[in-house]
């Protein structure tokens, strides 16, 4: 029998399959695409259709977060066609390597490109991806991309672009907006089955996020664990250090130290091994608050250090690390140089951060000017503090009185607002560093706040403060 026609019947079966299951199976679409590129050379013409499957390869390997992977194909596939076609029809990888390196301007400028392209492809999905680069930057506006995917057919598109909206609503300070628009984005992802979610997973992590910077717990947590039970079911691992990573910033604010370095580790692990460096900075600044938070200041610092490394200058994320940096120099003492650090990142109104770090940042100044003797500046942060905790005050903070703690907690506690160490407190106390440690999970879990910095924020403020004797 004629090997060719058996080739070509192979080829033509697996080329056209590829695109059918690239969305919830990408690493079959990769099998795929190796098998049918394969089979090329048994296939008269048959190199005609080369370019199309690394095309298809390329967007796979993107769909699984393998950048290194995505980027080889890319190569192959734009030295066949040409340098002028990056733009009309593979905007959306372009994007995806940008965001891979923690590069957004750089994603921005390409999508807003493609957007504007009259040939281009899937300009709502483009649409979408555009808004998407903001989702951790409030500092830019995307309502006009976001609102024109609102109106596509495709549920989960609508779904995304409502989550979108949400955070930017939030940049806003409209809570209720906010609030109201991340509850329509649930209802239509909850209405879906894991089969459907897999076409677009990322939505199960920026809506946990979402509910997570408006306080909503527990349904955040369920959030990313389905998200996680629908990446390892579609092979998908993109977003499974940010899910990983919010199941980690959940559990610090419970206080579960152990189980926030747990998740912190995985976020890591997952965001290395796919070579993701802007979901490794994400990883690396949770698992730095989570060892600021148990007294570990060389690998909080190391962390965050490392995190401003691997991502631009400015980006979401190096902000993030930035800020995490100045809680570390803080505890170390060096009251000056966090208030330098906050304000390089933060601006001197803060506007320069999103509006859920804010809090954070007006705590770690007023604390360090404070430490420093500066009163009136202290006072001036301290007011800034509460406004955004009225603000953004989560369900388990918003009790009707102080959190009441044992008489050694709130001495710790206490300790913890002046900037010691774990084994600072330990030596003071004459207790063990373990004992400091449990006491401290146990403080964390009464007052439901997420880091050192928070529950010094707290006592300060005298919300934290000791039971009153028998």
């Amino acid at each position: 029998m004629d090997v060719i026609p058996q080739a070509r019947a192979a080829f033509d079966v697996l080329a056209a399959g590829v695109d059918t299951v690239i969305t919830r199976n990408p690493r079959l679409a990769v099998d795929w695409c190796q098998a049918a590129l394969g089979l090329l050379a048994a296939v008269p013409d048959g190199g005609r259709q080369q370019a199309d499957l690394l095309l298809s390869m390329a967007r796979a390997h993107a769909r699984i977060g393998q950048p290194a992977q995505c980027r080889a194909a890319f190569t192959r596939w734009s030295a066949l066609v040409g340098p002028d076609q990056e733009l009309k029809q593979a905007a959306d990888i372009l994007a995806f390597l940008s965001l891979a390196d923690g590069r957004f301007t750089h994603a921005r400028v390409i999508l807003r490109g493609a957007v504007g392209h009259p040939a281009a492809v899937n300009t709502g999905s483009l649409r979408l991806e555009l808004a998407a680069t903001a989702f951790w930057d409030t500092r830019w506006s995307w309502s006009d991309a976001a609102l024109a995917v609102i109106k596509e057919e495709q549920r989960l598109q609508r779904a995304h672009a409502l989550v979108l909206l949400a955070v930017e609503a939030l940049g806003r300070e409209e809570i209720d907006h906010a609030l109201r628009l991340v509850k329509d984005s649930a209802d239509l992802v909850d209405l879906r089955t894991d089969e459907e979610l897999a076409e677009r997973p990322v939505i199960m992590s920026d809506l946990g996020w979402a509910e997570t910077h408006l306080g909503q717990n527990q349904r955040a947590r369920r959030r990313f664990l389905r998200g996680l039970l629908v990446c390892e079911a579609s092979g998908q691992y993109l977003p499974v250090a940010p899910l990983q990573a919010g199941l980690a910033e959940l559990a610090l604010r419970q206080g579960a130290l152990a189980a926030s370095a747990d998740r912190a580790e995985r976020a890591v692990s997952a965001a290395r091994s796919l070579g993701h460096n802007d979901h490794w900075a994400m990883a690396l600044v949770v698992r730095g608050e989570v060892a600021l938070a148990s007294g570990r200041l060389d690998q909080a610092r190391e962390d965050a250090t490392c995190a401003m490394r691997v991502v631009d200058l400015d980006s979401p994320q190096w902000r993030r690390a930035r800020l995490a940096y100045a809680g570390a120099v803080l505890a170390d003492g060096d009251s000056t140089g966090c208030v330098r650090v906050v304000l390089d990142v933060a601006g001197d109104e803060l506007g320069e951060l999103p509006v859920w770090e804010r809090g954070r940042a007006a705590d770690l100044l007023g604390r360090a000017e404070r430490a420093a003797g500066r009163v009136q500046h202290a006072v001036r942060w301290e007011r800034v503090r509460a406004r955004y905790e009225a603000l953004l005050d989560l369900p388990e903070k918003n009790a009707a009185g102080p959190v009441q703690v044992s008489r050694r907690e709130f001495e710790i506690a206490r300790l913890v607002s002046e900037g010691r160490t774990n084994r600072q407190i330990a030596r003071l106390l004459e207790v063990s560093h373990k004992t400091v440690e449990t006491h401290l999970a146990r403080i964390f879990a009464k007052s439901g706040v997420s880091s050192r910095a928070e529950l010094a924020g707290l006592t300060v403020a005298n919300r934290v403060v000791a039971r009153p004797r028998a």
